[in-house]
């Protein structure tokens, strides 16, 4: 079945896209559901491999969204909480299909991985009593930490570029640091993204500096309220582990702005250090799991859920931690003219990015102290970022070669 729309005269009898003004083409339903359905079964590598193969596919081969208005909606959806490169396939199919094609694109990447996240974390379960893979995890650990690590230093010097945005990246990682949470660290950032930042081609002088310090203190005081709200424990009546996985991951899909990196420091700040519910070594656990598992990071969520509440906890987080996006997809794609003509949408996007990584970089320093416990899991750490920096392995493939030194460190004794 060809990809492109009918011409000549059966054109009128053919697909119609919902925003025409930014769709060369337009798909008709079975070829834009088999599209995300390829994609979320064999798209390996992240979110940014993601959007190279969508940008490959549904921009050059298939013309179903120009590329100018790809490239902008990829810059929006950092204003977004949620996965980046998922809501990137709803807005695709909100481009050719309006709501329905929104709901559609995106149900189509997310459950393949989803379901081939959730057989992967039984297997795990079902084998981790081995010695051999208590071995293997050993030299995962490290590995695992490097794969991030090596996330956020291709993200920091994107997101803190100048002098003003490496002073934000600074105190957000210090916030975190002394245990600030996280909505309330990206919330600040935002705002002083906003205030701090310049909104044109020209630079904010350094003079007014202290004056939009002053100034950004302001927006945030008077939304401390509603954030303390939003970061409050979870309702825990009727008790339960579904109840607590619903509220927890629903929280986490509200709130989690940047890359699917960021959720590491959310499940590791809240269901690791605050409720107790996994040790830093499950965490790990699931983070290997979600980088074996194509489609969005997040899936990471449906491997947790499974390890804390089995097929309905995996059931019940997957749900939670993807909802959110859909609606907040469908607002943007009716507001995307407006927020591509904005300065100010700019700045707050600018100061956001920044504070997200200094976030990450706080639980990467707090999941180190626990992870490099001796000589072997520190060499295991740089050689990984080493190698994902100074070749081009992908981080896929660093999974099993630290198994496989786990697995040689417990056979020679070390």
């Amino acid at each position: 079945m060809s990809d492109a729309a009918p011409t000549g005269p059966d054109a009128a009898a053919g697909p119609l896209a919902h925003q025409p003004e930014y769709a060369p083409v337009a798909a008709t339903w079975p070829q834009l559901v088999g599209m995300f359905l390829r994609l979320g079964v064999a798209a390996f590598g992240g979110p940014v491999a993601h959007v190279a193969m969508m940008d490959r596919e549904v921009v050059e081969r298939r013309r179903w969204v120009d590329r100018q208005h790809f490239l902008d909606l990829l810059a929006a959806t950092n204003l977004l909480p949620g996965p980046n490169s998922t809501q990137m396939t709803m807005h695709v199919g909100y481009v050719q299909k309006g709501d329905r094609g929104l709901w559609a694109a995106g149900l189509a990447f997310i459950v393949p991985a989803a379901a081939i996240t959730l057989v992967l974390s039984w297997a795990w379960v079902a084998f981790r009593t081995l010695p051999a893979v208590d071995a293997a995890f050993r030299g995962l650990q490290p590995t695992v930490l490097a794969i991030v690590v090596t996330a956020m230093l291709g993200l920091a010097p994107r997101a803190a570029d100048e002098l003003r945005t490496r002073l934000l990246l600074v105190g957000a990682l210090g916030l975190a640091l002394v245990g600030v949470g996280e909505v309330l660290v990206l919330a600040l950032g935002a705002a002083a993204g906003a205030v701090l930042l310049p909104r044109g081609d020209e630079p904010a002088p350094l003079d007014r500096w202290v004056r939009r310090g002053a100034a950004a203190v302001v927006p945030p005081l008077a939304a401390v309220p509603l954030l303390l709200a939003g970061a409050a424990p979870a309702p825990v009546a009727p008790p339960g582990m579904l109840t607590r996985l619903w509220w927890e991951f629903l929280r986490f899909g509200a709130t989690l702005f940047g890359s699917g990196y960021l959720l590491v420091a959310y499940l590791q700040s809240r269901l690791v250090e605050d409720l107790g519910l996994l040790t830093t070594a499950r965490l790990l656990e699931a983070i290997v799991i979600g980088e074996l598992t194509p489609g969005p990071l997040f899936t990471t969520s449906t491997a947790v859920g499974y390890l804390l509440g089995g097929v309905a906890g995996a059931l019940v987080a997957t749900v939670a931690i993807f909802l959110p996006s859909f609606p907040l997809a469908m607002l943007l794609g009716r507001i995307m003219p407006r927020v591509k003509r904005s300065a100010a949408a700019r700045a707050v996007v600018r100061g956001l990015g920044a504070a997200v990584v200094g976030v990450m970089l706080a639980v990467a320093l707090r999941i180190g102290l626990r992870v490099v416990v001796d000589v072997p899991s520190a060499a295991l750490l740089v050689a990984g970022v080493a190698a994902l920096r100074l070749t081009r392995l992908p981080p896929l493939a660093l999974v099993p070669l630290g198994a496989a030194v786990g697995l040689v460190l417990d056979a020679v004794g070390v």
